[in-house]
């Protein structure tokens, strides 16, 4: 194999790593001028050729000569003005641009006639998804939809799944789609995004063909709309949405909604609406403890064939506390160094990641992950319950007493901050207190808070008691 056909079989396997556009900018001039000693010099036509091949793609380059000839272990890069005006010959990877790939938003699958769905992706499904305590009634839920017949009555309709952005609610949906298929490949299931579903609206009314999406989304087995609350203040999609409900519910047909708050905080949706969003089970997703975030790190790095020490996952687990999709970026950031650097992750290097996403935020070890961060409603209860010498009963019942009402509130005020909770939940978890009831006393506790020092160290004082800076 000469120096030419080398070069050829490297490039014909990185087509799949870099893109036609790169291999134009960065690679079409690049030439292999010896093969020596077990290295190889690579000439590029400019200075800024080389500084970038050298810095952004060394390890890739290097990994992809040792496939062809495993005895070379260094690559060297100089510059040969003479390649700027060579002729330059094209792999067969490169020759036509590749079939263009789908925006992440724009995505669709031609289900029958003029019925589509957003691409539901086999990658998700309810087996591959991490199940913990903050996720554990949401999975079951939506397995429990799966596993209704066609004709019998559906055991939860609609289904509302709500959390916050980050925490799986497209990956319990998009799941749910796909083992209702796998349990019956003819059904037609659409799974669809609320800024589609108000667009599809707009041109329906531009175009006079109401009544034709009308038919058509009526014509579904299940509907899955995802991120309602973009439905607030859109009172035509509001009205389209509910004669569809209306149709879809009284013929028996399953509709799952998610959103990042309960249907009764959904403040600009009509109240016809909302109640019916409300009408069968609501489960929110919760950001998940440290033990649950361990096995989803453990999962994912698995996705990616990616081996990592134990002392890294866990630093990864400990340090992810706004939302999954901070973990998803990290671990890709890892999979991409690996593969360009040929380095194994430290704690330094994942450090330096963690950084550079949240300079204001300190690093925590995995150790005191595991012994502080607060996991639930009850060790808060707990916590505040000894802090305040107040019976954990008073803090769940009524009493209107100033010395039980205060530390009460501030229980839901650290249940907000530190677990994500909604105020539903919170008033769920303390005795069926009604949302509006838990968001007042948050806010009194919020003010005071900024005004009071006192208020401001009890809190200070149980967050550290909770593990929680």
């Amino acid at each position: 194999m000469d120096k030419v056909q080398v070069w050829d079989a490297v490039l014909t396997r990185m087509s799949e790593k870099i893109s036609r556009m790169e291999f134009h900018t960065w690679f079409k001039k690049v030439r292999i001028s010896e093969i020596s000693g077990g290295a190889v010099l690579l000439s590029c036509p400019t200075e800024m050729n080389k500084n970038w091949l050298e810095t952004k793609y060394h390890g890739m380059i290097l990994q992809n000569i040792k496939a062809i000839l495993p005895e070379i272990d260094k690559i060297f890069f100089n510059v040969d003005l003479t390649l700027a005006d060579s002729p330059s010959a094209t792999p067969q990877a490169f020759e036509k641009a590749k079939a263009p790939r789908k925006l992440p938003n724009q995505p669709d699958v031609k289900l029958t006639g003029d019925l589509k769905s957003r691409i539901v992706h086999s990658k998700f499904t309810l087996g591959n998804f991490v199940v913990g305590e903050e996720t554990k009634l949401a999975h079951a839920a939506c397995m429990a939809v799966t596993e209704s017949g066609s004709k019998e009555k559906k055991k939860y309709n609609p289904l509302f799944v709500y959390g916050g952005v980050g925490l799986g609610k497209t990956h319990l949906l998009q799941g749910t789609a796909n083992e209702i298929i796998r349990r019956n490949p003819d059904a037609i299931v659409v799974y669809t995004t609320s800024e589609r579903f108000i667009n599809e609206i707009v041109d329906a009314i531009r175009n006079r063909k109401g009544d034709e999406l009308r038919k058509k989304y009526r014509r579904v087995d299940a509907l899955i709309l995802d991120d309602v609350q973009f439905f607030e203040g859109k009172e035509k999609t509001q009205e389209e949405l509910f004669n569809t409900f209306n149709d879809l519910f009284e013929f028996n047909k399953q509709i799952i909604f998610s959103a990042d708050r309960p249907p009764s905080e959904l403040v600009g949706i009509s109240d016809r609406l909302r109640s019916r969003m409300g009408w069968g089970l609501s489960v929110d997703v919760q950001m998940p403890g440290y033990e649950t975030r361990l096995a989803i790190v453990q999962e994912k790095s698995k996705e990616l064939k990616l081996v990592l020490p134990n002392d890294v996952q866990e630093f990864i687990a400990a340090n992810v506390r706004k939302s999954l999709r901070e973990l998803e970026n990290i671990l890709n950031q890892i999979s991409a160094e690996v593969e360009l650097s040929e380095m194994s992750p430290t704690i330094q290097s994942v450090g330096k990641m963690f950084r550079k996403l949240n300079p204001s935020e300190e690093l925590e070890t995995s150790d005191g992950a595991k012994a502080g961060f607060a996991k639930s409603p009850d060790e808060i209860i707990t916590a505040v319950s000894e802090y305040f010498q107040v019976p954990a009963t008073e803090l769940l019942g009524n009493s209107r007493k100033q010395g039980i009402v205060f530390p009460r509130q501030i229980a839901w005020t650290l249940c907000k901050d530190i677990l994500r909770m909604s105020h539903e939940s919170i008033g769920k978890d303390f005795g069926g207190k009604n949302h509006t009831t838990i968001m007042h006393g948050i806010r009194k506790i919020s003010g005071l808070k900024r005004k009071d020092s006192t208020t401001a160290r009890h809190i200070h004082a149980l967050r550290k008691d909770l593990g929680v800076k």
